[in-house]
């Protein structure tokens, strides 16, 4: 993204560019996350939402299943014929586990519970969500031997 914010045209842009990736057959998709103004910044919330955004693209990507099990003939006529609706349908809860994306940071509650909940934004969770994987995450580094066994193997200078 040309972007210099984590804005609207960020998500713009980006959401452009990852399910365009996507249905192009792309299966990696680098030097995209969290960089704003054309790779000449990053950003933490950027890499947070863009991991939701991408993830988002390869679910859409994987289409619906539909057969005679996916349809739920049996169930639609259930409740057509019964409560009216399919709400508490073990068929219902499948095809929600299975078909539906469950983000971590977009807020898909109703206003009322949102603003209960503190009105935030997208970037505000982005952001806090990236401040505790930097305090949680521990990477596993190479161990002194590990590095000089590779450095030996392929001739890296230090």
């Amino acid at each position: 993204t040309d972007a210099k914010a984590i804005d609207a045209q960020y998500g713009m842009e980006k959401g452009m560019t990852s399910i365009a990736a996507a249905l192009s057959g792309g299966n990696l998709i680098y030097e995209s996350s969290g960089m704003t103004a054309s790779l000449l910044g990053a950003s933490f919330e950027g890499f947070v939402l863009d991991d939701e955004m991408h993830s988002n693209s390869y679910r859409a990507l994987r289409g619906i299943e539909v057969n005679d099990a996916t349809l739920g003939f049996e169930t639609i006529c259930e409740a057509v014929l019964g409560e009216g609706h399919f709400l508490g349908k073990s068929d219902t809860y499948a095809a929600m586990e299975r078909d539906y994306f469950y983000p971590d940071i977009a807020d898909r509650n109703e206003p009322r519970t949102w603003a209960e909940t503190g009105a935030t934004s997208a970037w505000e969770r982005a952001n806090l969500k990236a401040k505790n994987i930097l305090a949680e995450h521990k990477p596993a580094y190479l161990t002194d031997e590990q590095e000089r066994a590779i450095r030996a193997e392929f001739n890296i200078l230090y």
